[in-house]
């Protein structure tokens, strides 16, 4: 048998060590390396790791909202009044300004999450509820 740290063959029975959380067939010398010996019979803790998801949070379904028709005066009248430059607004909501160019000729329209980060940088209203009949 072989050790799993070094190659070396290991003279006699080898030694099992934990060494980062996995255990491991070593030579005695590799096994100064490990935390501790450990035996068939020895149980440890593995350490739990904890998955957290982003929840995004949308106040109104997409279908309920829609986009004000003016949506690219009124960004751009906005901003103006705030004194931002596009490439401040688009460094603000980190977007690249060819967007904000664009949204503001209306020759692209935003996503309902980019026009949300727009209406937070420049404290406007960009939607409208749609009413269902």
């Amino acid at each position: 048998m072989n050790c799993e740290i070094c190659g070396k063959r290991i003279e006699g029975k080898g030694k099992k060590v934990l060494i980062e959380g996995s255990i491991l067939n070593v030579c005695t010398s590799c096994a100064l390396l490990g935390d501790k010996e450990v035996s068939n019979k020895t149980t440890y803790n593995k350490k739990k790791i904890k998955v957290v998801t982003p929840v995004i949070r949308r106040p109104m379904e997409e279908d309920e909202i829609e986009i004000v028709q003016d949506f690219a005066t009124l960004i751009k009248q906005a901003r103006e009044k705030m004194g931002l430059s596009q490439d401040a607004l688009a460094k603000k909501i980190n977007e690249k300004v060819s967007v904000i160019k664009l949204i503001e000729t209306g020759k692209l329209k935003p996503s309902i999450l980019l026009g949300k980060k727009i209406e937070r940088a420049l404290k406007i209203n960009l939607f409208t509820k749609v009413e269902k009949y």
